[in-house]
């Protein structure tokens, strides 16, 4: 867009001082999200302004993906402009049985966002978002069943992960050309964190036989954890960590694998669900967030209740993908099909727009003075 921007795209600017931001980003991770709540706060003058001075068929909060954060278009609302929120997460939440084996520090952050989704209904400024909004869209179930209750009218369940056709076309010609030799490959590809569930994956590839291995992509400070616990489970020579790689390597390191393994405990979205099944590789993860809702047909989504439930499932799913090559090809072509309407951007925009009740020339902006 540098090169030839879009004659209707007005961009408008607006951030907080430079030395709050410089106070922000020494708090690291939770700095970031107290740094977007009060930037949603602080901003809505500009907001206001904007929408007064022209006339504007939608607005559309598109980002964080947290429905418990301020949200300064509800100020559309108040103008009568038609506000659509989301798609946004945040109402996944893993049960408690598995908090003692993420580690006291992990433990404790799961907790708090416990006890945030357990105030989440007395928050006034979700409420009133909520309120507001003509249309909430739920990157998962769970955080549906949330928009809901703080008061949403309608509320429709659309992922916020979506691929460009031509990454669509890439990866599944990638699935059908690349060779998928032996022994099986599994693929886990994410950061190496708690929640992510890369201990789970562990402690599932430990219970398979026969020939296969893991190659885990990605890095974290739950690494040196996860090389400690493979040597103790006696199958470091089967565990491949290559680290970060470059999007394309990585691409073709899954192309090559037999399945997808990844059990995140509470994710509202996936690119590495959607990147896989495009690919033709069927995903093994936990009923729960982002990608058990992805996976549909062309995955395998296990109960997880419990650690104990989860590892069991996660293990005999693999086990079948591995020793059932009926089942494996099966589930490769769910997986593969109809991925644009599933994955595809236009399929998404044209569904959030038809359920506001507005059409793509107002989704696109043409108005009389093109906004």
């Amino acid at each position: 867009m540098a090169g030839a921007p879009p004659p209707r795209l007005h961009v408008h600017y607006y951030d907080l001082p430079s030395w709050l931001d410089a106070c922000f980003r020494r708090l690291g991770g939770p700095g970031k999200r107290l740094r977007y709540c009060l930037w949603q706060v602080a901003v809505k003058g500009r907001v206001r302004s904007l929408l007064s001075a022209a006339r504007f068929d939608a607005a559309h909060h598109v980002t964080f993906a947290q429905f418990w954060s301020p949200c300064a278009l509800t100020e559309a609302a108040r103008l009568g402009v038609p506000f659509i929120w989301g798609p946004v997460g945040g109402g996944e939440i893993e049960p408690a049985a598995f908090w003692p084996g993420m580690g006291g520090r992990a433990a404790l952050w799961e907790a708090a966002r416990w006890l945030l989704h357990r105030a989440s209904p007395w928050l006034p400024w979700a409420r009133a978002t909520a309120a507001g909004c003509r249309l909430a869209v739920a990157a998962t179930p769970e955080t549906a069943e949330r928009l809901v209750r703080l008061g949403a009218r309608r509320v429709i369940v659309r992922s916020q992960v979506a691929l460009e056709a031509d990454r669509l076309a890439m990866l599944a010609s990638l699935g059908e050309t690349v060779p998928k030799p032996a022994p099986a490959r599994l693929i886990y590809l994410g950061d190496l964190r708690p929640h992510k569930g890369a201990r789970l994956a562990l402690e599932a590839v430990a219970g398979l036989s026969g020939d296969w291995r893991l190659d885990i992509v990605g890095d974290g400070p739950d690494r040196g954890w996860l090389e400690n616990r493979a040597a103790r489970l006696g199958i470091a020579g089967r565990i491949i960590f290559h680290g970060r790689l470059p999007q394309e390597e990585a691409w073709r390191l899954m192309a090559a694998g037999r399945a997808l393994l990844l059990p995140a405990l509470h994710d509202s979205g996936g690119f590495a669900v959607a990147e896989a099944m495009a690919a033709g590789l069927p995903p093994v993860c936990l009923a729960l967030g982002g990608p058990g809702a992805m996976a549909g047909e062309g995955g395998i989504a296990v109960p997880a209740r419990e650690p104990a439930e989860a590892v069991r499932g996660l293990t005999q799913g693999l086990r079948s993908l591995i020793e059932e090559p009926a089942r494996w090809q099966a589930l490769s072509r769910r997986a593969g099909g109809n991925a644009g309407n599933r994955f595809g951007w236009p399929a998404a925009v044209e569904a959030v727009y038809a359920a506001a009740g507005l059409t793509m020339e107002q989704a696109g902006g043409t108005t009389e003075d093109g906004r």
